[in-house]
């Protein structure tokens, strides 16, 4: 199977305003976030991460999900989250078009909030077991 790599990028700002009685609003200008380990960390902990399975070519952030499984593993080192979920010999075969994490969720189909998304074909045989790992980054890049 080829591997396929994608970077997301994420543009993390803070803002400054004062904001003055008379409705006046004053920018003093966007800084840096420099805790970025503490987004990392807020990302890996997300309640109950499931990874879903999806085989329609519907447009749009939506997922008519075939399959999920609880993530079986969130590694989180600084910026770099990596949601590990392991299918057994058994689960997820078949030919599909869409993955994406689901936060807050249950093994109910349906349950949770969709949090990423990718569309891509690929495929998983019966007998194969398979780590999909989803590896999300988050750092700053120049405004």
């Amino acid at each position: 199977m080829d591997r396929v790599e994608i970077k997301e990028r994420f543009n993390i700002r803070a803002e400054w305003y004062l904001l003055y009685r008379d409705g006046r609003e004053e920018p003093l200008g966007p800084n840096a976030i420099v805790d970025l380990d503490f987004v990392g960390a807020s990302i890996a902990e997300m309640a109950t991460p499931y990874l879903v399975v999806g085989d329609d070519g519907d447009a749009g952030n939506t997922i008519t999900e075939v399959f999920r499984k609880a993530v079986s593993n969130v590694i989180q080192s600084g910026g770099l989250i990596r949601f590990r979920t392991q299918l057994l010999g058994n689960e997820g075969n078949g030919d599909h078009k869409k993955l994406s994490i689901f936060r807050g969720a249950t093994g109910v189909p349906g349950s949770g909030t969709m949090f990423n998304l990718l569309r891509i074909n690929w495929s998983k045989a019966a007998g194969v077991i398979l780590t999909v790992e989803c590896r999300i980054t988050v750092q700053e890049v120049a405004a």
